[in-house]
This record gives C-alpha cells, sequence and structure tokens, in this order.
C-alpha cells in the first residue's frame, strides 16, 4: 500500500472484520452519543437558592436511606443530579428537586430513592 505525504493511510475496513461487524461496534457509540443532550434537558423548578436545602442535608437524607453517592453536581437546570448506589446496590442517576429534595427524572435506576 502507498502511503500518501505525512505517513497517514486512508481509512480503510480493518482486515479480518466484515463492515457488518465494524458497524456493531460503532452503532452502540453512537446511539449513546445521540442520546446525551435529551438526558441533559432535565429542569427542576425555580426557586430561589436560598430556598434550596444545603448540600450536606440533602446528602444526609440520601446516606440515611443507604443511597451512596458517588458524585454529586447542581445541573444547568437547578436539579441535585446524584450518581452511585441505592440500598441494593444497583447503579442510580436521578435528578432531584433541591427545594424538598423529590425526584425530579430517574436516568438509570431500579427504582427512585425517596427522602
Amino acid at each position: 500500500m502507498v502511503r500518501p505525504a505525512g505517513g497517514v493511510a486512508p481509512s480503510l475496513p480493518i482486515r479480518g472484520q466484515s463492515m457488518l461487524n465494524q458497524t456493531r461496534q460503532v452503532l452502540p457509540l453512537l446511539c449513546a452519543w445521540l442520546a446525551t443532550p435529551v438526558l441533559a434537558d432535565v429542569e427542576c423548578p425555580r426557586a430561589d437558592r436560598a430556598d434550596w436545602m444545603p448540600e450536606s442535608h440533602f446528602r444526609q437524607q440520601m446516606k440515611n436511606q443507604g443511597v451512596q453517592i458517588t458524585k454529586f453536581r447542581i445541573t444547568p437546570g437547578n436539579c441535585y443530579e446524584i450518581y452511585g448506589f441505592d440500598v441494593n446496590g444497583e447503579k442510580v442517576e436521578i435528578y432531584y428537586n433541591p427545594v424538598d429534595a423529590t425526584p425530579v427524572a430517574e436516568v438509570a435506576t431500579a427504582h427512585v430513592a425517596k427522602p
């Protein structure tokens, strides 16, 4: 094979793999990428930050329910978002209203941990 200037070969199918196999490898990644904007649009009711439950109280409330938080963030839609594990050890990704800690959206979980 003749390489173009710069030493980079044109993109060709990998030897031994059919185009179908390559599609099977790429399709799940493409689907996940396309779904990302949909998941990011969760909105919580607008409220003054002074009315929000303090993060420390929210974390303690989740801990008391047996929820282990591995990642916590405030979303652009004004929600508390947690990643972690519920009392049964199942992965969770849940959006909560920051005022009263009620679940707003459930993304990746078997059930929602309620305050």
